[in-house]
């Protein structure tokens, strides 16, 4: 069963003329757009994983949810049905995902500013302005992190000649960490010199094992530079 301002919804528009009142229309448009949110961070964390930052942002849309459901309920708005989970899908792209997510928190930051040049009540607009600060401090930032570090691994790959879906393999935690820092840093215009050339045509999992071993032989010598405790002496005094 669609929503009878299915319309209105989609069109992320308020209609004067619609016979229903705009704080109703705003009410439903912004739980509508939270929904559409929620159901493409739950696709791409049951696709893959628990990761951040979809993981912790999807928790953050269903106190969203929440929080407009109240309101509505205070206003006497229904709620929309919610067709999201049906329709959403999501991309093989890692990296694809995390671009969506990008642009889908810069136009729900747009929303609400639209949405706020209407409404007028006190308590919708403090609700709208801290959820819209929500996505502008918090997810916006999240998602751009999350992405240069994603475009920066898979360049760092295809300067291997490694397909960018490669770029996500897991090799080990201690692997995966160093993967990441080394790509990063290789994205800094070439700040690693000489050293770069060498650390860019290393397998990680062998760059891993180097500092595993290093470490380990640094540990032996420590424990071999210190020098024994002196052995008490029967003609030392106590």
């Amino acid at each position: 069963m669609a929503n009878t301002d299915e319309s209105i919804l989609r069109s992320q528009r308020l209609q004067p003329a619609a016979p229903w009142p705009l704080l109703h229309q705003a009410l439903r448009m912004a739980l509508y757009d939270e929904y559409a949110a929620r159901a493409y961070y739950a696709g791409v964390v049951q696709a893959f994983g628990q990761q951040a930052p979809f993981a912790s942002i999807l928790k953050s849309e269903a106190q969203h949810i929440a929080t407009l459901a109240r309101l509505c309920q205070r206003y006497g708005v229904p709620r929309p049905l919610d067709p999201f989970p049906a329709e959403t899908t999501i991309s093989a792209s890692w990296r694809v995902n995390l671009e969506r997510g990008v642009s889908g928190e810069l136009a729900n930051i747009r929303l609400y500013d639209y949405l706020l040049t209407w409404v007028t009540e006190p308590d919708v607009r403090q609700v709208l302005l801290r959820v819209q600060a929500a996505s502008r401090d918090k997810h916006l930032p999240a998602f751009q992190r999350a992405l240069e570090k994603a475009v920066a691994l898979e360049n760092w790959h295809a300067q291997q000649g490694v397909a960018p879906s490669q770029a996500y393999v897991r090799h080990g935690p201690l692997s995966d960490a160093l993967e990441r820092g080394l790509a990063l840093l290789a994205s800094q215009h070439g700040a690693f010199g000489l050293i770069g050339t060498l650390v860019r045509t290393t397998h990680p999992a062998m760059l891993a094992g180097l500092v595993a071993g290093g470490a380990a032989v640094h540990l032996l010598r420590q424990s071999q530079a210190v020098p024994a405790a002196p052995s008490h002496s029967p003609t030392q005094e106590d």
